[in-house]
């Protein structure tokens, strides 16, 4: 019986990107069809550090020679995903990467006395918030420079996905200032200060949709490829000492964070789901930045077999593994 009415609830949003289609509370950017009748949309999920992987999945786009026709993005991915849309090459993307990431006593240097940005702008204090970081000074920081002002100006439509603390709802912008939008979604609660925009407190993206590969789906793209990087928690857990407070707070919204991505998934499944292998690496592990690469960089060759063997099979969906118990 139990079976049954899990089914039948599943069964219910089968016209789930149908609906959408009809009734997202945003305007949607003008899709950009490739080839015959081909909208390739990408959505780049949220994962702090591990977000870094992201830059291989573009780099094999590159090297196949293809342009997404709309990227959505959350979190870490709407930084990546914003600098691949304003017309930057994957490879400079990586370069820019690891000159600010790539060499611990560098980058350290660099966080703390490089550029207009200097540590007492990284950090945002008032008594009731008690100190956290500046969303907007780190992209002055860590951002490739010269990005357009605004999402309107990008090369490939873009889509960020934020939260609304006080609607408890998933805000998604596609137009106006883009580094205010990208602060919004990389705005980690407690961690990152949250912005204001148009009277709403916005924060991190990947709260409310982790991989906003839906909203593709909504504005007509296909084959949509969605690439998770929340990871799993378990390298923290099995650990013999025990996790300290931020460990177990990041891991805790890991948790909530992949299953919300996994029913998502399974009520309107993408063409296409990246998950590369990085476990072993924490949110905050930045300066990992060259280790995160490599550990992406061995699954390049399964990217390009499977987005070539999806292409060639003219939106052929990826069978969805069964569930793990």
């Amino acid at each position: 019986m139990e079976h049954n009415k899990k089914m039948n609830d599943i069964d219910a949003h089968h016209g789930y990107k149908a609906r959408m289609q009809d009734t997202v509370p945003y305007p949607l950017p003008a899709l950009e069809k490739r080839g015959e009748g081909l909208a390739i949309g990408l959505a780049l999920g949220g994962g702090a550090a591990r977000g870094l992987a992201h830059i291989v999945v573009l780099e094999v786009f590159d090297e196949l020679g293809l342009r997404p026709a709309m990227i959505a993005g959350a979190s870490f991915g709407a930084m990546v995903g914003a600098a691949y849309a304003a017309g930057m090459p994957a490879a400079a993307i990586r370069e820019h990467a690891l000159s600010v990431l790539g060499h611990p006593i560098r980058a350290a240097r660099q966080l703390l006395r490089g550029g207009e940005t200097r540590p007492r702008n990284l950090l945002n204090f008032s008594l009731s918030r008690g100190m956290m970081l500046d969303g907007a000074a780190l992209l002055d920081l860590f951002m490739p420079p010269d990005l357009p002002e605004r999402l309107e100006d990008l090369s490939i439509p873009l889509l960020i996905s934020t939260t609304d603390f006080h609607a408890a709802e998933e805000h998604v912008i596609t137009s106006g200032p883009l580094r205010a939008a990208v602060a919004a979604s990389i705005a980690i609660p407690g961690l990152i200060a949250a912005p204001k925009i148009d009277d709403r407190l916005l924060v991190d993206g990947a709260i409310s949709n982790p991989v906003p590969f839906d909203h593709l789906q909504a504005a007509g793209c296909k084959p949509v490829i969605a690439v998770e990087v929340t990871g799993h928690p378990a390298g923290l857990v099995r650990e013999e000492r025990k996790p300290g407070q931020t460990e177990l707070a990041l891991g805790a919204t890991q948790i909530m964070q992949l299953k919300i991505a996994e029913l998502k998934r399974r009520l309107s499944p993408p063409e296409l789901w990246i998950d590369p292998p990085l476990d072993a690496y924490r949110a905050y592990d930045f300066l990992k930045c060259r280790e995160i690469l490599e550990r992406a960089d061995t699954i390049r060759d399964d990217i390009k077999r499977r987005l070539t063997a999806l292409l060639e099979g003219a939106g052929r969906v990826i069978p969805l593994p069964p569930p793990t118990t």
